[in-house]
């Protein structure tokens, strides 16, 4: 029987005297353990991140100094996504997809060591350790503003962390050591294989000449350039179960070492040999590079730690090794110390590595091999959307609230664009869905019925435009208090956009007339005086013009019997440059006229003209009273504008001289009015229940190619938002418009679209655009000044279909050229096993953007279809079980007994018109 050894641990204990515990080994050396997130996101496409997390590196080990180890280990588990409850049907069935799903787990561990010099006994320094402490808060800080997020591990984490390495085992929720048996080629632990690959070769190191701090994939077209780790490879290593990548620093006295080199530059030099003339030459490019650039000289060491079944660990090596070759690294072969190397990757245990397992570089080369990309992670939020990441794994982002707090967008607004069946609706599904858990009002413009799924299983209102029931609102009835400029601004585009349609362009003068009847129409509403009668300069008009009759109609007074007076009417002013007045003197002044009369004709005249004069002012009395009540606002409506707008223009017209086609007004407007083709439109109140109700769809597919209806409904149902706006204040809301938003995207909307956008986020909301042709947005100058240039979130569906024109895109988004690459890798990865049917999304808050997955739930997905068969298999089962739910359920359970494609099942419920198992729901 093989004689059995306790396995000596390497530590004396852990300090817990100081601000950071210490873990001390057997020889006195102590060290910080520190759990850090590596800045990289992977696929991030950035190779300014990689150079970044290099140089922080750089500067923790030039802050370090002389004398220290610096360890990072970066752990790689196989896990199983844990099964997660939520209250909602479709948030269950989402989790429950996911449930059990295998994908790979990564943490990041810095250990920082304090070394004491070798063979000599330890003593404690009050100094060393208060020194060692100060330079663990600089590495820290220097951390913190890398984005590493480091954490000081205390006692209870720094012993799981030994336990789990010791066990190599990181995903089980209890930690469970077995006996190793060590052999020359690997490490047994039970029914796992532990191999240790140390990428030095004691015989020969086989590195390459060149090495950066990352690299490029050249594998296929969409992925070539694209940077990634030089040990990306770790994360598709196939069968392991863990993976413990060791990367150790440890700088030594610089001037030594230099001296060291010089000596055996001159060793080599002094026996002409090839070999002993190219280490010269090697020694010289180092001692050039350190003096050039400053740079410091370390030992490190790599090592690769693997743990799988018995069966998997040949083929996760063989794997590894394949993949270093392909870097030009071949890692050793005569690793027969597994056991020495195996202790060494315990956290602050790199004390025990033997000469031969380092190799001295330039700090910056070695910094190189190490490890800096992590996965994608849940955000810091309580508002979080979920994806996939791209190993389709959920993952929460905040699209709004954090992004706004951290500065990285100014505004919620977002736009969509992917071209048709790139699933852009699936994306928006999936994003409303999730909306409506946080309680928030979503409102949706559609073109293509691809939200009545969802709308039926929230039981929102469904609003399909009809002729025989439009959608209707009565824009003019408003509050005095509503009544603001932004509701006259909104009234004029309203107007313009009847009179003018969508294309169309108010000239100033048409606009400025719009807008003095539109103020003049609100304060004839809101007053709501009496007739006020006729003011002193029209009765002194009047009364002048009756003198100037009577004047020049005087006649002997055998002839008073067939004396006239004509009447003046006040309308005729503007025809007369200076008043009557003016031109006889005073009325009241008659001498003139009378100079030869006799004093009882005098008083004859007197009183024919006062009764004269009485009389015209009781006429032109009237005729004002009835143009007031012409002009008088009782009600408001589009009639009572437009009849309105019908007096009022002409006035305008006469008192500022101006041109104005009232003509064409008065007739291209009749429509809209009492009695014409579209007279319900704005002349009907809205549904009030609409500005209470959570989820509305307005489908106007009906309207798209009517010129005339389309924009105006989408503008009336964008009103209709912004009211809802200001009576759930307390409310998230979102408008969505699809294709819809070409209707309004004009100069003449270009205004109200702006104000829209800004107004939106006062009120806790956003407005998201959705489009997929090309053409819609190029050369749209209302879209980019209106739309894109409010819209801080960016969300991109595959794009290679644009790919050959994607300079203008690119140019008219600002994109990056790394943003670019990512985008490029939509759907291009292979990353396809063992998923259910997906898509991938680009989403951009602020500058950059990453890519997602947009992975469902079968339920989910049935009910976000927008395919007609199977909306209306699912309908069938929704109406014979009475709720979504129920019936997703039955569909499901019916599909799986029935073992067909999908398409066969869907087929066969729409040819039987009922579920497939519905005599049993009947029984």
């Amino acid at each position: 029987m093989a004689s059995k050894t306790v396995f000596k641990m390497p530590y004396i204990g852990i300090d817990k005297s100081g601000a950071f515990d210490l873990l001390v080994g057997l020889n006195g050396e102590y060290s910080v353990v520190i759990k850090i997130a590596n800045p990289v996101i992977r696929y991030s496409a950035a190779p300014s991140g990689y150079d970044e997390f290099h140089g922080l590196l750089l500067n923790v080990v030039k802050v370090l100094g002389d004398g220290y180890l610096l360890q990072k280990q970066d752990v790689l588990s196989r896990e199983s996504y844990p099964a997660k409850k939520a209250d909602e049907y479709l948030q269950s069935r989402y989790f429950e997809h996911f449930t059990g799903r295998d994908y790979v787990e990564i943490r990041s561990y810095l250990t920082i060591t304090r070394q004491v010099k070798k063979g000599t006994f330890y003593v404690y320094d009050k100094r060393l350790l208060t020194d060692f402490r100060q330079a663990i808060d600089k590495v820290l800080n220097i951390l913190e503003l890398g984005k590493a997020g480091p954490e000081v591990l205390k006692e209870g984490a720094i012993n799981s962390l030994v336990m789990r390495t010791l066990s190599m085992d990181f995903s089980s929720g209890n930690i469970i050591l077995d006996n190793l048996a060590a052999s020359d080629v690997e490490l047994k632990m039970g029914d796992r294989a532990i191999r240790n690959i140390s990428l030095i070769n004691i015989d020969n190191i086989d590195l390459p000449t060149q090495v950066g701090t990352h690299i490029e994939l050249n594998e296929q077209e969409s992925m070539r350039g694209f940077p990634v780790d030089f040990l990306s490879f770790l994360f598709k290593v196939p069968g392991f179960e863990t993976i413990i990548y060791n990367q150790v620093i440890e700088i030594p006295n610089q001037v030594m070492t230099l001296r060291k080199l010089e000596l055996k530059k001159k060793r080599h030099s002094g026996i002409p040999d090839p070999a002993n003339s190219l280490c010269v030459e090697d020694i010289d490019q180092l001692l050039t590079d350190v003096a050039r650039d400053n740079q410091l000289l370390v030992n490190c060491h790599f090592n690769i730690t693997i743990a799988a079944g018995n069966e998997q660990i040949q083929k996760a090596v063989n794997f590894i090794e394949s993949s270093l070759f392909q870097l030009g690294i071949i890692p050793s072969k005569n690793a027969y110390n597994q056991l020495e190397l195996f202790r060494t990757q315990l956290p602050g245990n790199t004390v025990e590595l033997k000469n031969y397992d380092w190799f001295l570089t330039t700090c910056d080369a070695a910094i190189c091999f190490f490890f800096k990309e992590t996965l994608q992670k849940d955000e810091p939020s309580d508002f979080l959307i979920r994806f996939t990441d791209r190993q389709g794994i959920p993952v929460g982002i905040d699209l709004s609230d954090l992004p706004m707090r951290t500065g990285r967008i100014n505004s919620r607004n977002r736009f969509c664009l992917g071209p048709s069946g790139s699933g852009k609706s699936y994306a928006i599904n999936s994003i409303v869905e999730q909306y409506m858990l946080y309680n928030m009002d979503v409102v949706i413009v559609d073109t293509g019925h691809s939200y009545s799924g969802l709308c039926s299983y929230y039981r929102g209102k469904y609003i399909t435009y009809t002729e025989q029931k439009p959608i209707t609102m009565n824009p003019f009835q408003i509050t005095e208090a509503e009544y603001n400029i932004e509701k006259k601004d909104f009234l004029g585009t309203l107007i313009g956009l009847l009179w003018k349609g969508a294309e169309g362009v108010l000239t100033p003068v048409e606009h400025d007339v719009i807008a003095n009847v539109i103020g003049a129409y609100y304060s004839s509403y809101f007053a709501r005086s009496p007739f006020p009668g006729l003011t002193e300069p029209e009765v002194n008009l009047i009364r002048g013009h009756v003198f100037s009759e009577f004047k020049n109609n005087f006649i002997a007074a055998s002839d008073l019997e067939g004396l006239e007076i004509g009447y003046f009417d006040a309308d005729d002013a503007e025809d007369e440059p200076e008043t009557v007045i003016a031109q006889t003197g005073d009325p009241q002044d008659m001498t003139g006229i009378f100079a030869d009369t006799t004093t009882n004709r005098k008083r004859f005249y007197q009183a024919v003209f006062q009764e004269e004069y009485e009389k015209a002012i009781a006429h032109e009395t009237s005729l004002a009273q009835q143009k007031f009540e012409q002009t008088r606002v009782i009600s408001l409506s589009f009639n009572s504008f437009y009849e309105f707008a019908i007096a009022k223009i002409p006035e305008i017209k006469r008192e500022e001289r101006i041109s104005f086609d009232l003509d064409e007004f008065r007739y291209v407007l009749k429509k809209f009015y009492r009695g014409g083709e579209y007279d319900a439109i704005l002349n009907e109140a809205v549904d009030e229940s609409l500005f209470t109700e959570p989820f509305i769809v307005f489908e106007i597919d009906n309207v798209k190619e009517n010129k005339i209806l389309f924009p105006v409904v989408t503008l009336i149902i964008m009103d209709v938002f912004i009211q809802k706006m200001r009576h759930r204040s307390s409310q998230r809301k979102a408008l969505i418009i699809e294709e819809a938003w070409k209707a309004i995207a004009s100069p003449l909307m270009a205004g109200y679209i702006l104000y829209l956008y800004k107004t939106v986020r006062k009120f806790w909301g956003e407005a998201i655009v959705v489009t997929q042709e090309l053409a819609d947005i190029l050369g749209n100058a209302v879209v980019k000044d209106s739309i894109l240039s409010n819209s801080d979130t960016i969300i991109l569906l595959d794009q290679s279909k644009f790919k050959e024109n994607y300079k203008e895109i690119a140019k008219l988004l600002s994109i990056t050229e790394t943003e670019q690459k990512k985008i490029f890798t939509i759907n291009k990865l292979d990353n396809k096993e063992g998923r259910g049917r997906f898509k991938e999304v680009y989403i951009r808050r602020g500058a950059t953007g990453e890519v997602y997955g947009i992975e469902v739930s079968i339920e989910q997905y049935l009910t976000y279809t927008t395919e007609k068969p199977e909306k209306s298999a699912v309908e069938i089962y929704t109406n014979a079980y009475g709720s979504y739910p129920a019936g997703l359920d039955a569909f499901v359970n019916d599909l799986k007994e029935a073992k067909l494609p999908l398409g066969d099942f869907i087929k066969r419920v729409n040819q039987t018109g009922k579920p497939i198992n519905y005599h049993l729901l009947s029984v």
